[in-house]
């Protein structure tokens, strides 16, 4: 009888466990994918300011080939990027859904950056991190919904 009580208590303990860490690390493995997710929307918006100060009257999505040598020295090129340069502005703004909580690391890693947001799909205006409405339509060509970084 004693060793069914054993069984017993150390498989409640062993559930007891899984039930409390396993949700631990599925928000920790989140947050890293979301961190990854937002250091490759960094370097790749970086890599593209870096073309327009060596070419200013660029208009127009700048293609992948002519950022080749801005890269950053490692980096994996995430297709959910890409941009747009109008009217003087840059757009650096995701092309699909990227991970869960990327907004939310690159305002972390950017807290100054007041022109981060997203598309508001009724409006078509650059609703902030806060959820504030901006004022600043952005282009037709940026889907609704996406995450839209605007600078220069």
């Amino acid at each position: 009888m004693l060793p069914v009580w054993l069984v017993v208590f150390f498989g409640a303990i062993f559930m007891a466990y899984t039930a409390v860490d396993t949700p631990k690390k599925a928000d920790a493995i989140t947050q890293i994918t979301a961190d990854v997710s937002a250091t490759n929307f960094l370097a790749y918006r970086r890599a593209v300011q870096g073309y327009l100060v060596a070419n200013p009257g660029t208009t127009g999505t700048v293609a992948d080939v002519s950022l080749d040598q801005y890269w950053l020295t490692g980096y994996v090129r995430d297709t959910h990027w890409t941009n747009l340069v109008d009217g003087g502005a840059l757009y650096v703004y995701s092309s699909a859904s990227p991970a869960a909580n990327t907004l939310d690391a690159i305002r972390a890693k950017s807290p100054e950056n007041l022109l981060l947001g997203t598309k508001d799909a009724t409006t078509g205006r650059l609703k902030s991190y806060n959820g504030f409405d901006t004022g600043i339509v952005l282009p037709a060509g940026i889907p609704n919904n996406v995450i839209v970084m605007m600078g220069r």
